[in-house]
């Protein structure tokens, strides 16, 4: 007979991303999730200016040490945030410095020309997933704000604009973020469905139990209510009357108002008297 095939769940595989130290609620699995996601895309990004820096002679050092920032502070919140019993502050801390970082960088780094406004897309994603009430309207207010205050430095100051070197480096730099961050926005969107699905189900078995709890609570209320009712029995032949009328014996109608079955036997006393 073969071997069974042994099915490993998918948060086995993501384990690693969301970390061991969490508690089991949404909220908290996205924030550990999208820490993950910061520190891979500061990775790639330094891993793209660095090939920019040496091969493409884009000697833009800002760059560079923005994205060894981004990924100490993706490290630190996933280490220290997701501790916490509700992680949202913490994640709306980590979402305006990564906003406040992609500013601070978008005039000395192409502008609009280039890709740091495409990596204001996961933010809305996550700001939107994670928070909710006030840190959502607060985060993505100042997500907007940060947009809209970059476009309009960069049209009054245009002077203040790097330009690329190259349409090479520029063809280079804003395809290869945008395909990553298309890569980060297809995977948070999958397993924040993954996570609501897991919660969704998690609710559904608990209202079934607690439902078929109450269901058994009330069937053993009936029957202690129908045996602890006062029985109308005949004096002389024992018997017990139905609520329709008819007589029914003794066992019988336990039989039929409770779980016990009835056998018989002689008692002591009976026995004696039956011998004699």
């Amino acid at each position: 007979m073969p071997d069974q095939v042994k099915i490993i769940p998918v948060s086995t595989w993501l384990r690693p991303l969301i970390g061991r130290g969490h508690n089991n609620r949404l909220e908290s699995k996205i924030y550990s999730f999208s820490c993950s996601m910061i520190i891979i895309a500061g990775l790639v990004s330094l891993a793209i200016n660095l090939y920019q820096y040496f091969l493409l002679n884009e000697h833009d050092l800002t760059a560079i040490f923005s994205c060894i920032f981004l990924i100490a502070t993706g490290g630190a919140f996933h280490f220290v945030g997701g501790r916490f019993k509700h992680p949202e502050k913490s994640g709306a801390v980590l979402i305006t410095l990564a906003a406040t970082l992609i500013g601070l960088n978008w005039l000395t780094n192409q502008g609009s020309q280039g890709s740091l406004p495409l990596w204001f897309s996961p933010l809305f994603i996550i700001t939107a997933a994670m928070l909710r009430g006030r840190l959502l309207t607060i985060v993505t207010i100042y997500l907007t704000s940060m947009i809209a205050i970059s476009f309009v430095l960069e049209w009054r100051l245009p002077q203040w604009v790097v330009v690329y070197g190259s349409s090479e480096a520029q063809l280079f730099d804003t395809g290869a973020v945008l395909l990553l961050t298309a890569l980060i926005c297809f995977s948070l969107t999958l397993f924040i469905t993954y996570a609501y699905r897991q919660e969704r189900d998690l609710a559904l078995a608990l209202e079934i139990e607690k439902l078929r709890k109450e269901s058994l609570l009330d069937a053993a209320l009936l029957e202690t209510n129908q045996l602890k009712s006062l029985l109308p029995m005949c004096a002389w032949c024992k018997k017990i009357e139905n609520v329709d009328g008819s007589w029914a014996s003794f066992e019988r109608y336990l039989s039929e108002h409770s779980k016990t079955d009835v056998t018989h036997g002689i008692c002591p006393a009976c026995l004696i008297e039956a011998e004699n």
